[in-house]
């Protein structure tokens, strides 16, 4: 009777061995699948980033044009109102006089 029950223990024995080698086979490919995983999603943070990075260049250089063309714009303007004023300074002078006095009418109002 003693060796069924040997038997018995040996067998149990060797199936709790056989399920512990399945528990660590299978926490081991969860760590590496958690690992994949893991790396995948930095991969995708960090292109995800660079996209980010790149979009941001690219607007900045845009607004940096439209300030430039804004720039020129204004200089050109500025440029065509001192023409005006040095051709025709007493009309110059009547327009600025005027449009103080409706300023200033304007605030008196408000006040």
């Amino acid at each position: 009777m003693e060796s069924i029950l040997e038997q018995t223990d040996v067998s149990k024995s060797e199936k709790m061995h056989t399920e512990l080698e399945e528990l660590k086979s299978g926490f081991a490919q969860l760590r590496s699948d958690v690992v994949n995983l893991f790396s995948h999603a930095m991969g995708f943070g960090r292109n995800g980033a660079q996209v980010a990075k790149e979009s941001a260049a690219e607007q900045y250089e845009s607004l940096k044009n439209r300030f430039a063309d804004l720039k020129q714009r204004g200089a050109e303007q500025f440029g065509t109102v001192s023409k005006q004023v040095e051709e025709h300074p007493l009309g110059a002078a009547m327009v600025a006089f005027g449009i103080g006095f409706v300023f200033a009418k304007l605030m008196h109002r408000r006040h």
